[in-house]
């Protein structure tokens, strides 16, 4: 029971850890940079989008799994983050807006690494 309960916390910090930074796909096809400022860029297949984003408990209500919300173009993406090993991946949960839209490629599944400041 001690095991589960510290697992538990252990996936909760994760779940709420503070996610600014840079990251690029393990193919650098797809990457992210959240900015302390909460301005967001993001790239995927030679497209580029900017935009502003946001973290936290019950970001994308009533999807409870997204910890981050990101607004770009015409579109909005919620993501679930979680750090596995040396890796972060980044799955998603919901899109809304134009699916022609640039953000539509970048928000998708990936698994990524974590760049420097």
């Amino acid at each position: 029971m001690l095991k589960k309960t510290i697992l538990l916390l252990l996936t909760a910090g994760i779940a709420h850890a503070e996610l600014g930074g840079k990251y690029a796909s393990t193919t650098p096809v797809r990457m992210h940079d959240f900015s302390s400022a909460n301005v967001y860029k993001g790239s995927a297949n030679s497209q580029t989008v900017s935009g502003v984003w946001t973290q936290g408990e019950d970001i994308c209500y009533p999807f409870a799994d997204a910890n981050i919300k990101i607004y770009a173009g015409t579109g909005q993406c919620c993501l679930f983050v979680e750090e596995i090993g040396d890796r972060y991946v980044f799955s998603k949960i919901l899109f809304s807006g134009e699916k022609s839209g640039k953000l539509y490629d970048i928000c998708s599944h990936s698994v990524m690494t974590r760049r420097g400041e």
